[in-house]
């Protein structure tokens, strides 16, 4: 057979491939449906870019409840109370023949927080009040006298401390006819972690009737620490708005995935209604 005859015969066979997978792309067709546009190799990039979205998300939903969690936790606070005694209210003068006090033991109570967040308000409460059922004893009355019969009476609170927000910035004094319990309140606020120690102070500012100079007793004071915390230097509203922001993030990674495994539940909860109704 000449040769010009065989390269005839095999170009023949190859067009006739051709139109062959031409006319049929079934094949091409179902083959980039089961494997994708790359085939095998995209099929398998696409299931694992879906994992590495399904494990960003987890990871950024455990970052995001770490935040919500610490910036949603209680502050602590702390209670100290103490009863303080006529003996502990009088004068201290030695020249009188009569030691005037006020006649009725009253108790002191401090409540502050003794953790807090940066950028957040705390309070500090400090009660002064008569005690419930107060009864002196015989000795402590005829011991002294009544020093609202010579003497108005006001009581002072002031906070002490170094690096914190403090309203009022002054101290508080009122008026404090007897039996009339007092309450003073602070607000506190830090914009910088770290512990703050400072002092609360209770006195009682006697101002004689006949115009003489007042007298300042001090009769209470404790000392206070605070701690104030952080988490990355964020306050406690920046950590809420960061882990709300990881919240959503989270769940729009895996949008799409919920839309069909909530597509997919529904049908299934179809299929079982239509096989309980065909098997009624």
């Amino acid at each position: 057979m000449p040769i010009d005859d065989v390269f005839k015969r095999i170009l023949r066979v190859n067009k006739g491939n051709v139109k062959r997978e031409k006319a049929n792309p079934y094949r091409s067709y179902r083959s980039i449906l089961i494997n994708g546009p790359g085939g095998q190799q995209g099929y398998n990039r696409g299931l694992m870019l879906k994992k590495l979205r399904h494990i960003i998300s987890l990871g950024l939903l455990l970052f995001s409840g770490i935040f919500l969690v610490w910036a949603s936790l209680p502050s602590k606070r702390q209670v100290v109370s103490k009863v303080i005694t006529p003996s502990e209210m009088q004068l201290p003068f030695l020249d009188q023949t009569e030691t005037q006090s006020i006649l009725e033991n009253r108790q002191v109570k401090l409540d502050w927080p003794n953790s807090m967040r940066i950028g957040e308000e705390g309070v500090i409460t400090l009660t002064f009040e008569q005690v419930q059922e107060d009864t002196l004893y015989p000795s402590q009355q005829d011991q002294f006298a009544d020093i609202y019969d010579n003497y108005n009476i006001m009581a002072e609170g002031r906070y002490e401390v170094a690096g914190i927000s403090i309203d009022p910035a002054n101290p508080i004094q009122e008026s404090m006819p007897s039996g009339q319990s007092m309450r003073y309140r602070w607000q506190i606020s830090a914009a910088q972690a770290g512990s703050y120690i400072g002092r609360i102070w209770l006195s009682l500012r006697y101002l004689p009737i006949n115009g003489d100079p007042a007298v300042q007793v001090p009769i209470f004071v404790q000392e206070v620490e605070i701690h104030m915390t952080s988490l990355l230097g964020l306050s406690g509203a920046m950590a809420r708005l960061v882990g709300g922001v990881g919240v959503l993030l989270s769940v729009l990674l895996v949008f799409n995935d919920m839309i069909g495994w909530i597509r997919l539940w529904k049908e299934k909860n179809t299929n079982n209604e239509i096989t309980r109704d065909a098997m009624d």
